[in-house]
């Protein structure tokens, strides 16, 4: 049983009487295309589902479903996926879907109030909370169980409703003020802020390219191009290097480098995610290209008409009403946000090794608590010798309770030691990975004031207007002598040259000068807004954590039944 939210029993309504009364695949594809996912993703979730029965039960439905709500946040819709999510499923949307059953069939199946399907609650698509809130999402909804045989009950809890209106008080103050913050020039999509988003799926293809020199293809599938394209890592390469080039005052993605090792697929899924995360990279030309042209990249490129120069910027359009001395006093504590985001990227490095740390550990725990359990099974016991007296040899009452519960006691410390490898396996793969993505917008600002280091014009700036300065000194020196001798002519208009020259190339610098200050004022406000989605992360860790510990405390409770049957009387083992 697996507490599920009440979209589940809608959608099993509407299915069956689509079916005219039983659940048919037919009926379960028509239900699943009000998903909005592409076709052959709900097909292959149809076939997976279908049993090969006239109807689906209630259960293989609910599996559908679930694989459902996991392809609509970029996870895997696969049986393996639900069984790792099963005590944080999110919840899935159905838009549309009630207009398969009517109305009053609708209201009579739900407890009042909860007939939307846009469950607000559901925490993965709520803006107040992030998906570490997955956990607390059906108990937010009320705690449904469906059994085997299809029959549900539903109940909310008693504090359902009080710990709602409490978290909404609590949040309504910081919703309201920083609603009332805005920074001129930042696109504040929200979808940016949100790292384990995923927009993007990347795995092997089949296929390796290359006739004499064979390099592997990635086939890219984007849900919102809708689109599947192939790939190779030089591509991606290439389109790191255009971001740079065209967007040298921003952060953007950062490919991995192409010796890592394993994780590959891992770290061009983060990088091409992350471009489709940020607004302006989502509308650039060659980006949409490169997501959703299916020839190769390289003929794109070709064929193409390329921008490859760098963005031109309209300062006082992106600032707006930002007073222009504030980004100038912004500008000149430059060192002291580079030192900053140093010290972030030691924090944000020290705390991925710590995590990496605890993972191994959490699995050696796992490998030793398995090893101790293996000795305790009767069938790995040392074999007792026959010599001697055949009185010792006859098995007491005592020693067949003893070998009964230590068998017993085995399994218990065979859940434990799954319990510590399954922790360890999401402290590595969900909390150091977002950890990771963090570190990779940090590591992104750094880069980014690192070229704009390289780049600044001031000391240019003060060359020229030194050099200008010699011109128009010597220039008053000859416009001095009255009248200039004809010798002299030739050295006023090159003097007069130098001197237009001189201001076109200032007034150049000055801009340059004007587009990286002000860009580097836009982009920390950026960079600041990333920290919001830390509350995500230490959300779902600690709620993690919570889950974790109280899984394994039932566990040793009963373990603690169980060793609390041991017999204690000595004489009963050799009575």
């Amino acid at each position: 049983n697996v507490a599920l939210p009440v979209v589940y029993a809608v959608a099993f309504s509407a299915a069956q009487k689509a079916g005219g009364g039983r659940v048919t695949r037919d009926a379960l594809q028509q239900t699943l295309e009000f998903s909005g996912l592409p076709r052959h993703v709900t097909g292959q979730i149809v076939l997976t589902a279908d049993t090969g029965a006239d109807s689906l039960a209630q259960r293989d439905f609910n599996l559908a479903l679930a694989m459902v709500a996991l392809a609509q946040k970029n996870m895997s819709p696969t049986l393996e996926s639900v069984m790792f999510h099963k005590e944080d499923l999110p919840v899935p949307e159905l838009d549309g879907v009630e207009t398969l059953i009517s109305s009053s069939n609708m209201h009579s199946s739900m407890p009042p109030g909860r007939g939307r399907l846009d469950a607000p609650d559901d925490p993965w698509s709520s803006a107040s909370a992030g998906p570490g809130a997955v956990a607390s999402s059906t108990a937010a909804l009320g705690s449904m169980s469906l059994a085997t045989n299809g029959t549900e009950t539903a109940s909310l809890p008693a504090n359902a409703d009080s710990t709602k209106k409490e978290h909404q008080q609590r949040t309504a103050g910081r919703d309201s003020s920083a609603s009332q913050t805005f920074v001129p020039g930042i696109n504040m999509d929200e979808l940016q802020w949100k790292l384990d988003k995923e927009d993007v799926s990347i795995k092997e293809s089949a296929e390796r390219g290359g006739i004499v020199f064979k390099h592997t293809n990635y086939e890219i599938s984007t849900r919102s191009f809708s689109s599947m394209v192939v790939r190779r890592y030089r591509d991606f390469d290439w389109i790191s290097n255009y971001l740079v080039t065209r967007y040298p005052y921003r952060m953007h993605a950062n490919i991995p480098p192409k010796g890592f090792p394993d994780n590959r697929i891992k770290g061009l899924t983060r990088f091409a995610s992350a471009i489709l995360r940020i607004p302006f990279l989502r509308r650039d030309a060659l980006v949409i290209q490169f997501f959703t042209n299916t020839d190769e990249f390289g003929h794109v490129l070709k064929v193409g008409n390329l921008d490859m120069e760098a963005e031109d910027i309209d300062v006082e359009d992106e600032l707006g009403s930002t007073p222009w001395p504030e980004v100038q006093q912004t500008y000149a504590a430059f060192d002291d946000f580079y030192a900053q985001v140093a010290r972030d990227e030691e924090r944000y490095r020290t705390q991925i090794t710590s995590l990496e740390k605890i993972a191994r550990y959490k699995q050696a725990i796992g490998d030793e608590l398995n090893v101790y359990s293996d000795t305790m099974r009767l069938i790995n016991a040392p074999r007792e010798s026959v010599s001697g007296s055949r009185k010792f040899h006859v098995q007491a009452a005592s020693k067949r309770t003893l070998d009964s519960n230590l068998n017993e006691l085995s399994m218990s410390f065979s859940d434990a030691s799954l319990l510590e490898k399954a922790h360890g396996e999401v402290q590595k793969t969900i909390s150091a990975e977002y950890l990771r993505r963090v570190y990779d917008v940090v590591i992104s600002m750094k880069l980014m004031m690192d070229r704009m280091r390289r780049m600044e014009k001031r000391k240019d700036i003060q060359r020229v207007s030194e050099r200008n300065d010699a011109n128009r000194k010597a220039m008053a020196q000859l416009n001095g002598e009255s009248p200039v001798p004809d010798s002299d002519r030739s050295s006023t208009d090159r003097l007069e040259r130098l001197l237009r020259e001189d201001a076109a190339e200032l007034q150049l610098l000055n801009h340059e000068q004007r587009c990286i200050e002000a860009r580097f004022y836009l982009e920390l406000a950026r960079y600041k807004c990333y920290e919001s989605f830390l509350q995500t992360h230490y959300h779902g860790y600690i709620e993690e954590q919570i889950k974790h510990h109280t899984m394994t405390l039932n566990a040793w409770k009963q373990a603690l039944s169980t060793a609390d049957d041991l017999p204690t009387d000595p004489l009963g083992f050799i009575s």
